[in-house]
């Protein structure tokens, strides 16, 4: 009979290893499915590798147009091409009435660097795998900051998602958390992107599909060849008795909301008060 007891031994032994292996990924919140990396280019400011999920998921359907062919410069023209918001803050918005301005997520000298290497990416990306990037660099007063995000083409659409632009970094232990995980934002990210020319918004709900059981960060979805052809509607004059162009954009009932649920997930106005200013911009966009 003792030949039957090792074995029972053994699987024992491997079914407890398994559970504490499942505690501890548990209790670490690394529930998500594993990633596969391989890295594709890395210097002390900028860092590209390849993603892919070790272990497919049931939800997983459609695969990736890759490995693509890109130029150096349709990638600087389409990363050119991307701009955001940030939340403006409760007391510039009702003290100094100031209005949030898009910015560029990546300005020429910031493109020119991570093109080539995005390019690269791209003719060595398999079907199932994403590009992703980190770049971490001091700030013009030493401060450390991170952008990190990824992108993949299915058909004519590239989608970029964005879950850092310069957030500072003082803790290593944050900055490895994003060099592991770069589409995982640490928070929720206080800015949004602006749709330009061939963009399209994505939501939670549609980037499920290829982030499954990761926290929602800010997508846009481009129709690139659309982009990088693009001819600019001619400017047309105008008139002596037109009206003046508006110095800055107006907030669109979107943009309300969203930054009316920012200040009152950080405490600045009550639950009343939070639901009673989100009826009334329901009821104006009504």
């Amino acid at each position: 009979m003792n030949f039957l007891v090792a074995p029972r031994r053994k699987s024992l032994k491997m079914g407890s290893v398994s559970f504490v292996v499942f505690i501890v990924l548990l209790l670490t919140g690394c529930t998500s499915a594993p990633i596969f990396s391989r890295l594709v280019y890395q210097d002390p400011i900028l860092n590209v590798r390849l993603h892919s999920p070790l272990y497919k998921s049931k939800e997983h359907r459609a695969t990736n147009s890759h490995p693509i062919t890109f130029t150096v410069e349709d990638l600087q023209s389409i990363l050119q091409s991307l701009n955001i918001q940030r939340e403006v803050s409760f007391l510039n918005y009702y003290v100094f009435r100031q209005d949030a301005i898009p910015q560029p997520v990546f300005p020429p000298d910031i493109s020119k660097l991570l093109a080539p290497q995005i390019k690269t990416a791209f003719a060595k990306a398999q079907s199932e795998e994403i590009v992703v990037f980190v770049m971490n660099r001091p700030r013009e007063d030493g401060v450390p900051v991170i952008t990190s995000g990824g992108l993949f083409v299915k058909g004519e659409q590239l989608t970029f998602v964005l879950t850092h632009v310069e957030t500072p970094m003082t803790s290593e232990r944050k900055r490895k958390q994003v060099q592991e995980n770069p589409l995982t934002p640490l928070n929720d990210p206080d800015f949004h992107f602006v749709a330009g020319p061939s963009q399209t918004i994505l939501t939670p709900t549609a980037t499920s599909e290829f982030l499954p059981g990761r926290p929602s960060a800010p997508t846009v979805s481009i129709h690139y060849n659309a982009l990088l052809t693009h001819v600019p509607d001619p400017v047309l004059p105008l008139n002596a008795d037109s009206d003046p162009l508006p110095s800055s954009p107006a907030f669109t009932s979107e943009e309300k909301l969203r930054q009316l649920k920012s200040w009152h997930q950080q405490g600045l106005i009550s639950e009343p008060e939070y639901r009673k200013k989100r009826e009334e911009i329901l009821e104006a966009f009504q």
